[in-house]
C-alpha cells in the first residue's frame, strides 16, 4: 500500500501475462540509466496520484491504455527520502508495444521475459530485479 509518510516522486507499472513480464532497454538517449531494461515508468507530475501516474506512464511508453486494475506491489528509494512507487497488473495476451506512441524514443527495444533469477535480462537495478521477482507464481 501507498504510504502517505513518503514521497513518491516516480511510478511504473510491471505488465505480466503468465509466468513473462514486458521489459523494454532504455534509450541511449535517456537521462536515467540508459541501456537498462525496466518496466514502462516515469516520473509524477506534480499534484498527481502515484497509480494515475504509472498508468500514465504506461501509455505515453507502449501506446497502450491500462483500462484493468493495478494493484501496489511495492516502493523503493531513488534520491534521499523520495520514492518510486511500482504497481502490478496482469494482462490477458500478449501486448505489443508501438512505436507510435508518444514516448516511444525512451526504449530501444521491447520483450517479454520468464519471472525467474536466470531469464531476466542485464543490466538491470537489483530494485527492478526483486521487484519483479516478487510476481513468481
Amino acid at each position: 500500500m501507498i504510504s502517505s509518510n513518503k514521497e513518491y516522486i516516480a511510478a511504473g507499472i510491471i505488465a505480466s501475462f503468465k509466468d513473462l513480464v514486458l521489459l523494454g532497454r532504455r534509450s541511449k538517449n535517456c537521462y536515467n540509466l540508459a541501456g537498462h531494461w525496466s518496466m514502462p515508468c516515469g516520473m509524477i507530475n506534480r499534484g498527481e496520484d502515484p497509480k494515475i501516474a504509472a498508468k500514465r506512464e504506461f501509455f505515453e511508453e507502449t501506446g497502450v491504455r491500462v483500462n484493468k486494475e493495478i494493484r501496489f506491489l511495492d516502493d523503493f528509494e531513488v534520491e534521499e527520502d523520495k520514492y518510486f512507487a511500482l504497481y502490478s497488473m496482469e494482462i490477458d495476451d500478449l501486448i505489443f508495444p508501438s512505436s507510435d506512441a508518444i514516448d516511444a524514443i525512451e526504449h530501444e527495444e521491447w520483450g517479454f521475459f520468464k519471472i525467474e533469477k536466470n531469464s531476466l535480462p542485464e543490466p538491470m537495478t537489483k530494485e527492478t530485479r526483486r521487484c519483479i521477482l516478487k510476481l513468481r507464481l
